[in-house]
């Protein structure tokens, strides 16, 4: 069990990386996917190594949803720059850059739901 430790951690860091990649996508924002089909074929080759490992096998598969949802926001962004080669104007694309250059997401309050005021003093979140 020791000798897969290292292999896991591989596994985490990479569904951990692709999430953070989609997220980026899906605001907007260019990936780098550079290496993704090596990373991903020497996890199978090191995995494949240490068979009859049932949790490994099942940590693999965790990273199958992951690489889904990356494909589907590469899609997303190819069909809008598309749509943009081809002069139609997408709106969406415009707010998500605009919210992740304010650190924001894609989750953030439209400009009319933010508080009129702010508070008088700034107050601790814990």
């Amino acid at each position: 069990m020791t000798g897969t430790a290292p292999l896991r951690r591989d596994i985490q860091a990479l569904a951990a990386a692709l999430e953070e990649t989609r997220a980026q996508m899906e605001a907007g924002l260019a990936a780098d996917l550079t290496g993704l089909d090596t990373r991903v074929a020497a996890l199978c080759a090191e995995a494949q190594s240490a068979r009859g490992d049932a949790e490994l096998a099942a940590a693999l598969e965790l990273l199958l949803p992951a690489l889904d949802a990356v494909a589907a926001a590469l899609t997303r962004q190819r069909e809008t720059l598309a749509a943009a080669a081809e002069g139609r104007h997408d709106p969406h694309t415009a707010r998500q850059r605009a919210s992740a250059a304010y650190g924001r997401g894609t989750a953030a309050a439209a400009p009319g739901d933010l508080p009129s005021d702010p508070p008088a003093k700034p107050t601790r979140q814990s």
